[in-house]
């Protein structure tokens, strides 16, 4: 008889890993994944309305759950079915450019509205039409840098809205928690992101 594989690979822990968060991209149709040009980025004419958001206080996190609904029989203790109940992703941080206006603009869907003047920039506060956005976490393998992850939703809103700080002593900071909706005219597998990387 022999013994069963271990499994200990050190090259499929991320560590020391910059990620970027980019919104505004294209939804890639059902079952194909955003274009990356060869540097990771996502790619100019598949992704023509991008936008990279900048530093991020530490990082992001990208979170995806599945929570189900459990069965029960009388004449048994324990569950003897599950279904699946609710499905989220999201990605979530702290950005810390609150002055760039292009990234408020992606961070104030549903109550800002982006405007210009002579001599200033502002974002009005108000209610408007929800407008959902593809957003993506993208950062390189710990296995070969010049092959990409991505943490991509197809459709998402910050939930986080907009929260700083103005300080002689720190950074300021805003968070952002990016929470998918479902596309529901996609096949039930295939319409709130996917996470993906190349090989």
């Amino acid at each position: 008889m022999a013994g069963t594989a271990t499994n200990y690979d050190t090259s499929t822990i991320p560590v020391d890993v910059v990620g970027q968060v980019w919104a505004g991209l294209a939804t890639p149709s059902a079952g194909a994944r955003i274009t990356l040009h060869t540097d990771g980025t996502p790619d100019a004419t598949a992704n023509p309305n991008a936008i990279h958001l900048g530093h991020t206080k530490e990082g992001s996190k990208v979170t995806i759950t599945a929570s189900q609904i459990k069965h029960y029989a009388d004449e048994v203790a324990t569950p003897i079915k599950a279904t699946v109940d609710v499905v989220d992703m999201m990605i979530e941080g702290s950005f810390l450019q609150i002055m760039d206006a292009d990234v408020l603009k992606k961070l104030t869907d549903g109550f800002g509205t982006y405007g210009t003047g002579a001599g200033y920039v502002e974002n009005t506060i108000g209610r408007k039409t929800l407008a959902y956005q593809s957003v993506a976490l993208i950062w390189p393998t710990p296995a070969d840098a010049t092959k990409f992850a991505v943490a991509h939703i197809y459709q998402a809103i910050n939930e986080a809205g907009l929260s700083w700080q103005i300080s002689r002593k720190g950074m300021s900071e805003t968070p952002f928690k990016f929470v998918a909706f479902a596309i529901a005219s996609r096949a039930a597998a295939d319409q709130v992101g996917n996470y993906w990387y190349q090989v």
